[in-house]
């Protein structure tokens, strides 16, 4: 089933360079746009939506996410890619090292079911601000983005690439 609109290209472009270039061009991108969103929000507006030690915490645990994912995607762009679109598809990395990496991605996968509790599982009251229902809205749409990046690379990239030893 197709989720999405570059779901296709996951299936045209199933190499790793592909592969490479459908998370670079699509995933971060929309990642990082749902971040900066949400970052606006916490920024720009104020809310009494929630009780101020809740929303404590949930700018805290925002921003440890936004710390994890620009993290990751400072590395596998920075290494990984370039070592994947230079040698075409002979690239290789130790199981050790897709392990951290996949370490690291639970680590956020874990921060967003955190994320999600304190939030109430996305579900806002009805007389919540417009602003309120956007942020919450964007917090739902930044996990999807992460689930489907996490998906790509652990499913797709990662065990094509891994060195099995």
């Amino acid at each position: 089933m197709l989720l999405n609109e570059w779901d296709i290209e996951l299936q045209e472009k199933g190499s790793p360079v592909g592969l490479c270039d459908i998370i670079e061009k699509k995933c971060q991108p929309e990642i990082n746009n749902s971040i900066k969103g949400i970052e606006y929000y916490f920024s720009e507006l104020s809310t009494n939506e929630i009780p101020d030690s809740v929303m404590e915490l949930v700018q805290l645990l925002f921003y440890k996410l936004q710390d994890e994912v620009q993290h990751i995607f400072l590395k596998e762009s920075g290494l990984i890619y370039p070592g994947i679109k230079k040698a075409n598809d002979a690239f290789f990395i130790e199981k050790r090292a897709s392990e951290t990496i996949t370490h690291t991605q639970q680590v956020i996968t874990n921060l967003l079911l955190k994320l999600r509790q304190l939030l109430n599982n996305y579900v806002v009251p009805p007389e919540s601000s417009k602003e309120w229902k956007d942020c919450v809205h964007e917090f739902y749409q930044l996990e999807n983005k992460i689930h489907r990046w996490i998906y790509i690379e652990q499913s797709l990239l990662y065990p094509a690439i891994t060195h099995k030893k």
